[in-house]
C-alpha cells in the first residue's frame, strides 16, 4: 500500500494480516490489498527466448469493487462488504452492551447500518460515528431512556458531530423518529439525585409537573433534559429536599440559563400557584398558550402601546398648536380664512 493510508477516508489506522495478505481500515472498514494478486497465470516463451507470465493481475490500488467480469472482490472467501458489516456488528455490539441494550436493539442497529452502507452514507465518516448514530436511532425508536450525550460519553466523541451524523442518516433513510417523551428520563435522573426512600414520591411529583408542562405547551421545541431538570427541582423543593440548581445541572447536563428559563415559564402558569396537595389532586382544565406565543403577543401589545402613546403625543401637540394659533388670532396677529387655514 502506498504510504499506509486508506484510499477511502485517508486514515492511517490500518490493521494488516500478513497471513492473509490483506489489510483493513479500522476507521471506515474498507478492505485494502497488501500485495498483488495473480490468478490463472501461465508461462509462455517469446520469440527472443524470454519467458513471459500471462494472467489476470489485480493492482495494489484496486478499489476491490469488481474484477474484469464484474465479480465481487473477495478476501479469504469473504466479500469486502461482508467484512465491513462484520466489523460494524462488533462495534455496535460493544456499544450496546455498555449502554445495557438487548440483542434485539443490536440487530436493529446493524440493520440500520446496512441501510446506511447501501446508500453510501458511511463514506467519509468515522466508523464510531456511523455505528453510534445507528444505535441512537434504535434507542429513539424503541423509546429507551438513553440520550445522545450518553453515547458521546461512552465513546468519547463530540456530541455535535454525532448529532450531525444522526440527522444525516435519519433524513437520507427517511426514518420517522418519534418525539422524545421527557417522562422517560425522570426516574433515571431521580435515582442519581439520591432522594432515598422518597425517590418514588419525588418522581411521581416530577412526572406530574412534566405532564402539566406538556398540557401547557412548554415542552414544544424544548430539550427533554431541561424539562426534567426543572420538574425535578420543583418536586425536590415541594418534598423539602435542599437540591440546588448546580446539583440538577450536574445530573441532567444542561446550562443554568436553560434550567432557569424552564422554571420561569412554568412559573407563569396558574399551576405554579397551587400547593403540593392541590397540585397532586386538582387538574386545571384551562390550557396555556406556548411560551413563544405569549412572548410574541407581549411584544405586539408593547408595540401597540407605543403607537397609542405616539397618537396621544401627536394629539396633545396638535391641541397646543391650535391653542397658540388661537391666541395669535385673538391678538390680531393671525387671521383665520373661511377654509379654516390661518394667515399670518
Amino acid at each position: 500500500m502506498s504510504g499506509n493510508k486508506c484510499r477511502n477516508c485517508g486514515s492511517t489506522n490500518i490493521e494488516t494480516d500478513p497471513g492473509r495478505g490483506d489489510a483493513i481500515c479500522i476507521e471506515c472498514g474498507l478492505v485494502l490489498e497488501d500485495s498483488v494478486i495473480i490468478s490463472q497465470t501461465t508461462f509462455e516463451e517469446s520469440s527472443s527466448g524470454k519467458v513471459m507470465v500471462l494472467g489476470h493481475f489485480v493492482a495494489n490500488d484496486s478499489t476491490g469493487g469488481a474484477t474484469n467480469f464484474g465479480a465481487s472482490y473477495y478476501v479469504n472467501g469473504k466479500e469486502s462488504r461482508g467484512i465491513t458489516i462484520q466489523n460494524a456488528r462488533k462495534g455496535i455490539t460493544h456499544l450496546c452492551l455498555q449502554l445495557g441494550l438487548n440483542q434485539n436493539c443490536i440487530d436493529t442497529s446493524v440493520n440500520f447500518y446496512k441501510m446506511a452502507l447501501s446508500q453510501h452514507l458511511t463514506r467519509g465518516r468515522k466508523q464510531a460515528h456511523n455505528q453510534a448514530a445507528c444505535v441512537y436511532i434504535t434507542c429513539r425508536i424503541e423509546r429507551t431512556e438513553h440520550m445522545l450525550i450518553d453515547i458521546s460519553d461512552v465513546l468519547h466523541i463530540c456530541v455535535h458531530e454525532l448529532g450531525r451524523t444522526y440527522l444525516r442518516f435519519t433524513q437520507a433513510l427517511c426514518i420517522n423518529i418519534p418525539a422524545v417523551d421527557p417522562c422517560l428520563y425522570i426516574l433515571r435522573f431521580a435515582h442519581k439525585l439520591e432522594f432515598g426512600d422518597k425517590t418514588h414520591a419525588v418522581s411521581m411529583t416530577a412526572l406530574r409537573v412534566v405532564q402539566r408542562m406538556k398540557r401547557d405547551s412548554i415542552h414544544s421545541g424544548r430539550r427533554p433534559s431541561g424539562l426534567c431538570g426543572a420538574a425535578l427541582l420543583i418536586a425536590a423543593r415541594l418534598h423539602e429536599f435542599s437540591r440546588s440548581t448546580a446539583d440538577i445541572i450536574k445530573i441532567v447536563k444542561v446550562h443554568e440559563s436553560t434550567l432557569r428559563k424552564r422554571l420561569m415559564e412554568f412559573g407563569d402558569t396558574p399551576s405554579s400557584a397551587l400547593t403540593l396537595d392541590e397540585f397532586m389532586t386538582v387538574d386545571l382544565e384551562e390550557e396555556q398558550d406556548p411560551p413563544a406565543f405569549k412572548a410574541a403577543r407581549k411584544k405586539d401589545r408593547e408595540r401597540l402601546q407605543r403607537l397609542e402613546n405616539i397618537d396621544m403625543e401627536i394629539s396633545e401637540l396638535q391641541a397646543e398648536i391650535d391653542k397658540q394659533l388661537e391666541d395669535y388670532r385673538l391678538g390680531g396677529k393671525v387671521k383665520k380664512r373661511k377654509d379654516g387655514n390661518y394667515v399670518f
